[in-house]
């Protein structure tokens, strides 16, 4: 009986975070088509030093110690992280051709 639980309890959480991560999807979209947005940590990064970023969106496939920095940077600066999504998705959203790690939402 306990297995079972056991189970149980990890299918809910592979569940609670399918739904978390779609859920940040449907944000990400939804802040694209309510404002401008800028794709690629070089443009991101130009746009912050403009303090005109508002929000950042983090690919989940991108290399840890890249995601590890990119989040350090962006909280130091105060802007509101969210990771979702991959790069391959990322990338047909912004509608480029390479690979897309970050998105950077306008203020």
């Amino acid at each position: 009986c306990k297995p079972l639980f056991t189970i149980c309890v990890k299918l809910f959480d592979i569940k609670a975070l399918f739904l978390v991560k779609l859920i940040a999807m449907k944000n990400l979209i939804a802040d694209m088509k309510a404002n401008r947005y800028v794709a690629g940590v070089r443009q991101v990064n130009r746009h912050l030093l403009e303090k005109k970023i508002k929000k950042v969106y983090l690919a989940t496939d991108c290399e840890k110690d890249f995601e590890k920095k990119v989040l350090a940077h962006f909280k130091t600066c105060g802007v509101k992280v969210e990771v979702c999504g991959t790069r391959q998705e990322f990338a047909k959203l912004c509608n480029i051709e390479v690979l897309c790690a970050v998105i950077g939402i306008l203020s």
